[in-house]
């Protein structure tokens, strides 16, 4: 029989084993039942022994261990754990995984002395200061794949506040000519709203709770691929309808806008890609248009949380994606302003173990606080 007791010292567990035998006895077959009886007592008084001896033994080995444990540790290590050192020396081993330190295998800095202010412009996504606040790249110029002029028709505003003081705009252009399906359904996302039920279901009296899905009105940065892209959507359907109704929690009886479907969606997917994703500063939605995006199982209430994208930098694996574009940034302001959420510190979730996995939504307080459209004459 085999006991074992588990130790969690300094945040490393121990594993402690004690083995003993059973007495065998071959001279059960070969007594009577009052002897059967005393033996089998005298074997239970015997492993009772055992047991307490071995309780003994663990009590004494654990103060022991705890004691040299704490009393040993070198001053030095313990400063090491504080400045992170110890999860920048792993990283450059490469163990980081192998020794359980988790904090150097997902690369967060956040947690000790060098750990810089995630509302500093130049702190870097990774937490650690950057020389100067991320330049914006080159605004993109407005051609199609082939090098032709492509029209602008309607341009897009979207207002930031970053923390508690900082702000921010990007100015999007639409092209509006080459893709007016798309951009057609992104307008009536971003203001009005998008309705794939009933519209009875909006009024009064139907039974239900129901809204058009708006980005105006529960729209947000839903996730950073750091200096790469960013994502925006709305992440709750539910959460959004009771928010823009002042509401303390969710109707019961409150139905989501499912995915569309039907000729506006057989339109959308017939319209290609204007250009390539190989610059900074377009904006891109999926092949079947807003509400396809994600992985395609999430739920009705979160199907428009990846409503479309706008590229940090050149990115050809959204070309691979079935993406298409349909609109890009205009001016140098909103492509500073671009760079400097794409460098955003991020929360990356034990996601951020597995490489390149360090996507996730803002660190600090990032809101939409309006979006606006005008059409270009």
């Amino acid at each position: 029989m085999t006991t074992i007791y588990f130790l969690v010292l300094l945040g490393f567990p121990c594993i402690c084993a004690f083995s003993w035998h059973k007495p065998q006895s071959n001279m059960f077959s070969k007594v009577k039942c009052n002897q059967n009886h005393r033996l089998k007592q005298a074997k239970l008084d015997d492993e009772s022994l055992i047991l307490d001896d071995v309780r003994r033994s663990f009590l004494v080995m654990f103060t022991t261990t705890t004691c040299v444990s704490f009393g040993s540790l070198p001053a030095a290590v313990a400063a090491e754990r504080a400045v992170g050192e110890a999860e920048k020396k792993c990283r450059e081993q490469g163990n980081c995984l192998e020794n359980f330190d988790i904090d150097g295998a997902v690369g967060w800095n956040w947690g000790g002395k060098d750990r810089c202010d995630a509302t500093d412009p130049r702190c870097g996504p990774d937490g650690k200061m950057m020389e100067a606040p991320p330049l914006g790249a080159a605004v993109p110029r407005t051609v199609d794949k082939n090098g032709n002029d492509v029209a602008i028709t309607h341009i897009i505003q979207l207002d930031f506040s970053l923390g508690k003081t900082e702000k921010g705009s990007m100015r999007i252009g639409l092209y509006g000519d080459s893709c007016p399906e798309s951009v057609s359904q992104l307008i009536d996302f971003l203001e009005y709203g998008i309705i794939t039920t009933s519209k009875l279901m909006l009024e009064d009296g139907f039974g239900v709770s129901a809204s058009p899905v708006s980005f105006a009105i529960g729209g947000s940065l839903t996730t950073i691929y750091p200096q790469s892209r960013l994502e925006f959507g709305v992440l709750s359907q539910a959460t959004s309808y009771a928010k823009g109704r002042g509401l303390n929690r969710i109707p019961k009886n409150f139905v989501p806008q499912p995915r569309p479907s039907g000729q506006k969606v057989d339109a959308i997917s017939k319209e290609q890609t204007v250009r390539l994703h190989d610059v900074a500063g377009l904006l891109s939605i999926p092949k079947n248009g807003i509400g396809f995006g994600g992985t395609g199982l999430e739920s009705d209430d979160e199907a428009f949380a990846s409503a479309f994208e706008i590229t940090a930098a050149g990115v050809p694996a959204m070309d691979r994606e079935s993406r298409k574009v349909i609109g890009q940034v205009m001016d140098e302001e909103s492509m500073a302003f671009l760079a400097r959420l794409a460098s955003l510190a991020t929360k990356k979730g034990l996601k951020g173990i597995l490489p390149g996995q360090n996507a996730g939504p803002p660190l600090v307080k990032t809101s939409i606080t309006s979006v606006s459209t005008t059409v270009q004459t």
